[in-house]
């Protein structure tokens, strides 16, 4: 099949150019510049609620990444994305004379109605809500019932796609960009030869250092500390972590951020580097399985503790390890002490990338336990500092200390059962976790 055959089957949207049959329904991205950059963008502006100047986007995966995306573009500080269950986090935030974002595809997400429910039982007015979800999901339905505004989801979409979809657009249109600001920006996202051969060739220098099913992705930004970065990570990861092959992401220099101008041509850039190895890129058969054991560990009293380790044997894992992995369930404020973790990490062992938890859980965890076998991923765990807050409506009763241990818990049995090396530590600060690395 030659290059322009290739060229040509993506810009009539073909599924049967790519592995496995996701393509079917998963192609919608493809025309959300012709679906969202006219009349659909001047409507949705005109009805989102304003009576506040701060709005909180409650979301994780590819309903948060390309909120922090537009945000971190334009310098914005009127968007906070809370992409967390970390119970410290969530006590920083006051959901008093704010404008929320309730966004996610499946509108069943355990964080986002977790920290829904917590929000509309602490000073959230249903007027000043607004639900992005796919049609007829349980959020859809909650948002019917309270009256507030529901924006559609594309179902033709998945989430890591979705960044120029109301996924994106309504997160940036209270970022502080206009539709004639994104149409600008965006203005070269509209499919045409060029576009998609810039991509191709892209993919194809990628491509051409791949070694036993894995290669290196490079990133011009620290994702802990960048929404472009961030949002990219997810996108390469997941699209091609897969069939114990893949793509690791890895910041190797701070160089550059990113623009949403790239989006998709990165968008392009993924999906051809699965087609390069030959997995499916729409789906995430990983992610479920530390979903579905997160309940499983609910129905009983979580245990705030960790499964013992050998030292030495952690430094040898991650010593010989293709690259390594620092899973942290803290307070996202630490951001800055995790980057420079990573990179002391990175200098003393090699390829480390690093990220919060449950955040990678919608991200990276597809490459932990589907992508190259050969990974050291140590999972750190801080105690949380402020009162424990029971989620409203939980069944059974739960707490968010309850949540966020079961959901590092579930992950790293996951991880167990896919055959990959990983530790759990249970900490104060970051400092023990240095100790514990010979750093």
């Amino acid at each position: 099949m030659s290059n322009s055959e290739i060229i040509q089957r993506i810009l009539k949207g073909d599924p049967s150019l790519f592995e496995g049959s996701s393509a079917q329904n998963s192609l919608g991205w493809l025309r959300h510049p012709e679906m969202y950059f006219g009349d659909w963008l001047d409507d949705i502006s005109a009805k989102l609620p304003r009576r506040h100047e701060k709005t909180i986007l409650l979301g994780v995966g590819g309903s948060a990444g390309p909120g922090l995306f537009f945000a971190e573009a334009v310098q914005s500080s009127n968007l906070l994305v809370l992409d967390t269950s970390n119970p410290d986090s969530i006590a920083e935030v006051s959901f008093n004379n704010v404008t929320v974002i309730a966004a996610s595809k499946s509108g069943a997400t355990v964080e986002t109605l977790s920290l829904l429910a917590y929000a509309l039982d602490n000073g959230l007015d249903a007027q000043d809500l607004v639900i992005i979800t796919d049609p007829n999901t349980p959020l859809s339905v909650l948002g019917e019932k309270l009256g507030c505004l529901v924006v559609d989801g594309d179902v033709n979409t998945g989430g890591r796609f979705s960044a120029l979809s109301p996924f994106g657009l309504v997160p940036a249109l209270y970022a502080g960009w206009t539709p004639a600001s994104l149409r600008s920006e965006l203005a070269g996202s509209f499919l045409n030869e060029n576009v998609v051969a810039l991509a191709f060739e892209e993919a194809a220098i990628h491509a051409a250092d791949v070694n036993f099913g894995h290669g290196y992705f490079s990133l011009t930004a620290d994702p802990v500390t960048s929404g472009g970065a961030m949002w990219l990570e997810q996108l390469i990861a997941e699209t091609t972590g897969k069939q114990d092959r893949g793509f690791i992401p890895v910041c190797t220099s701070s160089t550059k951020k990113y623009s949403p101008s790239q989006i998709q041509h990165y968008h392009l850039v993924a999906a051809l580097l699965a087609w390069h190895l030959g997995v499916d890129p729409f789906n995430q058969p990983n992610v479920e399985s530390a979903k579905t054991a997160v309940f499983e560990l609910l129905e009983n009293e979580v245990q705030w503790i960790s499964e013992p380790f050998d030292a030495e044997e952690l430094q040898h894992d991650f010593r010989t390890a293709t690259f390594r992995t620092l899973q942290v369930y803290g307070p996202l404020s630490i951001a800055s002490d995790l980057s420079a973790l990573q990179s002391s990490v990175q200098q003393k062992y090699g390829t480390t990338t690093a990220n919060f938890g449950p955040r990678y859980l919608h991200s990276t965890g597809q490459l932990h336990k589907g992508g190259p076998k050969n990974i050291a991923a140590l999972q750190i765990i801080l105690r949380p500092t402020s009162k424990d807050v029971v989620i409203p409506g939980s069944t059974p009763e739960s707490t968010f200390q309850d949540l966020h241990m079961a959901q590092a818990a579930s992950d790293f049995k996951a991880m167990k059962d896919s055959g990959r090396h990983v530790a759990q530590l249970i900490v104060d600060d970051l400092n023990e976790v240095a100790r514990v690395l010979g750093l």
